[in-house]
């Protein structure tokens, strides 16, 4: 752990002390408007300004969506959490977003503008007082002053892909601002996208910030690829109905940015998909720019507690699994061949069962072996127990339409053939059902790592096996049979807590690049080489990119839309895609409709607001009565 804190040494412990010695809370509020104090030595020693920097990075954190509405920060979180919005992503428990009850005094709102505000203030605070301060050497107050350009510029984007959007703006801050001064009104959304451009830019030019850095710092490389995104953003814009406006100025300029992350040393990690996601390649040359994090108490991240299952091992509790793939989601992965799935095509008819208790028969385990023996599934070899077996008849016999079609041994073997000869990426994204994951159990006693399965009905001792048993799957509640991450949930039973992974968070990596390039050559009609960006993402797993999808514009667009459905599942991109498509509505309230088990049983359902508009977030309630020179968000009530 000590080699990865020193490749980067952004470690919080130290930005907190140091800012906390020099008077500087301001740096460690969540509220936007504190005033950031510049008094007693800050900025004026190279170590407190080293620090200060260190504290805009570490705003970055705590940005994404807890497991309830009251629990809204991730603890150390900033992607991940968003899955549960994207349409290959659920969260198992209830939630006011997507249940239609929403209102402008959420936390979602209030605890996102907060946040991200206070990147930009602390920020401000750098950039307006290294120059003056600052004894550094000019080369290195040069490179520091854009790197917190860069990370303005990075928050300001996520305030106005979330609340500026048809026009609307936020409130720019440039400078240091006290509480009582920050009354402004909303900039235009124009105003916004062009101080993120100049910030960029101004990143993009300062002759000390290397081209490339694989220690999670700003580079240029990555201040083009943000630029690249801005431009991509401002170029096509897109309506509920599918009509796109253009600016071809704007696109070029964004391909040209994308070009030059190359040219700055970036490219796509060669090796194995899932490999990529580990600590091994987390500083790898597809990584452009990461929130960094260690093992250590307080400085990783969560994923492991919300995205891991009951045997997500950690030595001090296991996993809750309150974040589940959709089942939806499944069907975006392709054949091997690269056809479109079909579930049809392995279970005749499944396409047409309406019921979800005839679908439910093709997803039970065997309850026999091959020689008609109760299976052995249970802990040290023990037959299947009899109250397991119990609840697979009463399942078959629950169906209206297919209860002959139950197989008491090749059941299994049966679905598993829905998710082999798939997409790559389709399993090492997910844990699908009868699929195998090393995971464990931190109350077995020795912590000894172990193979569990998805199954269900649950074995008897999947509640609390003992370290020698074999145990299945489960959710917190372990009442429903769902899909399961594997995208950073760490494996094996070497997590000490499960508070505190140590793997980085990709903000941006080349994949990225590649398909936001993709897409801008799309809007610009130039499809074979839109083509030959997704064929880069796909060639790493082995799946063919087919000349059909590409034969014209709109299936074009579509494609590369689905390319990154499938390539960014669990990393926080999804939410904002389909946002910014004006997709969310169609794909996650009107194809996916709710939460769903593996077979497409509710467990909950979605409602799209009747008065509130979920494709522009509203400027808080608190912060239109606190500040009445902020204009309302129109499409809200308050």
């Amino acid at each position: 752990m000590k080699m990865k804190k020193n490749k980067f040494n952004i470690i919080l412990a130290a930005a907190i002390a140091i800012l906390a010695n020099y008077n500087c809370t301001g740096l460690l509020d969540t509220t936007p408007y504190d005033g950031l104090s510049s008094s007693g030595v800050m900025w004026q020693t190279e170590e407190s300004v080293d620090q200060g920097v260190r504290g805009i990075y570490a705003a970055l954190n705590d940005w994404a969506p807890g497991a309830y509405d009251a629990d809204y920060a991730l603890n150390h979180g900033s992607t991940f959490g968003f899955e549960r919005w994207a349409v290959t992503g659920q969260l198992y428990g209830a939630e006011s977003l997507t249940s239609g009850s929403i209102n402008a005094s959420s936390k979602y709102f209030s605890e996102t503008w907060k946040r991200v505000y206070e990147g930009v203030h602390r920020a401000n605070d750098a950039i307006f007082n290294i120059p003056l301060k600052s004894p550094a050497s000019p080369e290195k107050n040069g490179r520091l002053i854009a790197e917190a350009k860069f990370l303005r510029a990075y928050c300001y984007f996520r305030l106005n892909e979330l609340f500026g959007r048809d026009g609307l703006g936020v409130p720019i801050y440039t400078e240091p601002v006290a509480i009582e001064d920050a009354t402004k009104g909303q900039s235009s959304e124009a105003e916004v996208w062009a101080l993120i451009i100049s910030d960029l830019t101004d990143a993009i030019n300062e002759p000390n910030l290397p081209n490339k850095d694989n220690t999670g710092r700003v580079s240029k490389g990555a201040a083009y690829a943000l630029r690249g995104k801005a431009y991509l953003y401002q170029g096509s814009l897109y309506a509920e109905n599918g009509a796109v406006t253009k600016n071809d100025d704007l696109l070029n300029k964004a391909v040209a940015d994308f070009d030059q992350v190359a040219a700055c040393g970036y490219g796509l990690f060669q090796g194995d998909y899932k490999e990529l996601f580990t600590e091994a390649n987390e500083h790898s040359d597809e990584m452009i720019f990461s929130i960094q994090h260690t093992g250590d108490i307080g400085y990783g991240t969560i994923s492991q507690k919300f995205v891991g299952s009951r045997f997500a091992y950690s030595g001090t509790a296991n996993g809750w699994g309150n974040q589940t793939p959709a089942p939806k989601g499944m069907d975006f992965y392709e054949n091997i061949d690269g056809s479109p799935f079909n579930w049809d095509d392995v279970i005749p008819g499944y396409s047409s069962l309406t019921e979800p208790s005839d679908r439910a028969v093709y997803f039970l385990r065997d309850t026999l072996d091959a020689s008609g023996a109760i299976i052995k599934q249970e802990g040290n070899g023990a037959p299947l127990d009899q109250t397991v077996r119990t609840k697979v008849r009463t399942l078959v016999n629950g169906a209206k339409n297919t209860k002959g079609d139950y197989l008491p041994y090749g059941n299994e073997a049966r679905i598993r053939k829905v998710y082999t000869d798939r997409d790559p990426r389709l399993e090492a994204n997910f844990i699908t059902p009868y699929a195998g994951f090393i995971g464990g159990y931190s109350f077995a006693g020795d912590g000894n790592a172990m193979e569990v399965f998805s199954r269900w009905p649950l074995g008897s001792n999947s509640a609390a096996p003992a370290v020698s048993k074999r145990a299945d799957i489960a959710t917190d509640d372990g009442s429903n049979f769902t899909y399961f991450h594997r995208k950073f949930v760490y494996e094996g039973a070497g997590l000490a807590r499960r508070e505190d992974g140590p793997l980085d968070e990709p903000l941006i990596r080349y994949a990225n690049v590649l398909l936001w390039q993709a897409e801008a050559y799309v809007e610009l009609n130039q499809l074979d080489k839109a083509k030959a960006n997704v064929k880069q993402v796909r060639d790493r797993v082995g799946m063919p990119t087919l000349d059909s999808y590409f034969s014209d514009q709109e299936s074009a667009r579509n494609y590369v839309r689905d390319e990154r459905r499938r390539e960014f599942v669990n990393e926080g991109v999804n939410f904002f895609d389909e946002m910014r498509w004006r997709t969310w509505k169609e794909m996650k309230f009107e194809r996916n409709k709710g939460t769903q088990g593996v077979w497409g049983n509710f467990i909950r359902t979605y409602a799209w607001p009747t008065t509130n508009n979920l494709y522009i977030w509203p400027v808080p309630l608190a912060e239109v009565q606190r500040n009445p020179n902020l204009t309302p968000t129109p499409g809200w009530q308050y």
